[in-house]
């Protein structure tokens, strides 16, 4: 069965039945929630990396210390 994407967009927008626009929309909801938390997730995630980042090379900067000091 082949689906037309506009046909597929136009009925998820008018789907005739009230009760499934409503439920269409709240789906639409739902994925802009994802949406948006996933993005958050995603900056928390760089965010994680630069600090273990700059924990490696503040000890590597205090190795090299240790050593140089010897």
């Amino acid at each position: 069965m082949n689906i037309n994407p506009e046909e597929f967009e136009q009925y998820l927008k008018y789907p005739g039945n009230p009760e499934l626009k409503t439920l269409f929309e709240e789906v639409e909801d739902c994925l802009q929630q994802y949406d948006a938390k996933s993005e958050k997730v995603k900056q928390l995630s760089q965010q994680v990396q630069d600090m273990a980042f700059s924990v490696d090379l503040e000890c590597a900067e205090w190795k090299y210390e240790i050593y140089t000091d010897d």
